[in-house]
């Protein structure tokens, strides 16, 4: 895996957090554990061995020997990488460019309809993959007039559980990337929470931020005005695939840009992204009295 590009890691909850508190100073057995964890004292063994499993399965944090008896798992020793993680050359990176579509534009209160994602590495476009998804909603019609996505297309296709497992796969070890990411993190970090209870974590290149810095001589950053610099046809637009396969050729050409002004690390792209144009000063007036235009004693 790149190192810096996105994990998964299991979603901390109030029973994890307190068995890691309890786990801390040693080992115990699992009725002592799910006694004082649940506050179930005495427990039969059978019923805390069963509620141990439920609670700590698929989290790596915790592990139990052959004796039922619970322990914090040793952690892995961090790659010597992990000390300079600042300092990793954005041409050595994988790169993950995603695109959705959804029912809204309020992640929390809307889904998935579409989710596209490309990978490139080395400057190239490596694999591409989209699909539809179902939504488990209806979708509005200004919506389905915007993307082109009906309740028809969608209501016979796997919901994101049922697609979360190969997202993930795309995912992991890439840097996320978007037209916008700060909208397709936070609905694919919602819906693979949703899925699979795991919380992503890990890099993030937003093509906007990138072409503000860039490419200020545009009147505006969107996908059309980006694509349209660089001589980038959109194929399908306001669909995942078309998108997202548009955005990454324009990150590719974003990052050799950005490379010719000499940002070669992420910690350089990093600190570009965050990079704000300082405001104009507005003018200050003349501290001479204006003329009189019009009576005001009237």
């Amino acid at each position: 895996m790149t190192y810096g590009g996105i994990s998964r890691r299991e979603q901390a909850t109030l029973l994890s957090e307190k068995a890691a508190k309890y786990l801390a100073t040693g080992p115990a057995d699992v009725v002592d554990l799910i006694g004082h964890v649940c506050n179930l004292p005495g427990a039969p063994r059978i019923v805390a061995e069963h509620m141990a499993q439920v609670i700590f399965s698929g989290r790596p944090e915790f592990e139990i020997d052959g004796g039922g008896r619970w322990s914090l798992a040793p952690r892995a020793p961090m790659p010597v990488v992990a000390a300079i993680p600042g300092h990793s050359h954005i041409g050595a990176l994988s790169y993950v460019v995603v695109d959705v579509e959804t029912t809204g534009g309020r992640f929390p209160l809307h889904r998935v309809t579409e989710f596209a994602a490309v990978i490139v590495k080395n400057g190239e476009i490596a694999e591409v993959f989209e699909t539809l998804v179902n939504p488990e909603r209806p979708i509005p019609p200004f919506v389905s007039r915007l993307t082109r996505i009906t309740w028809d297309m969608v209501k016979h296709k796997p919901n994101f559980k049922g697609i979360a497992p190969r997202v993930l796969d795309l995912l992991e070890g890439n840097v996320f990337a978007a037209h916008n990411a700060a909208f397709d993190w936070s609905f694919v970090a919602d819906e693979v929470r949703r899925a699979t209870g795991a919380e992503l974590v890990g890099r993030q290149v937003c093509t906007v931020r990138l072409a503000r810095q860039l490419l200020p001589h545009l009147p505006r950053r969107s996908l059309d005005y980006v694509a349209s610099h660089y001589g980038v046809e959109i194929t399908q637009r306001h669909r995942a695939g078309g998108d997202a396969l548009a955005t990454a050729h324009c990150l590719i050409r974003l990052l050799d840009d950005a490379a010719q002004r000499g940002c070669n690390t992420w910690e350089d792209l990093d600190n570009l992204m965050r990079k704000r144009k300082p405001k104009k000063r507005k003018k200050r007036g003349s501290a001479l009295p204006s003329p009189v235009t019009k009576d005001t004693t009237a």
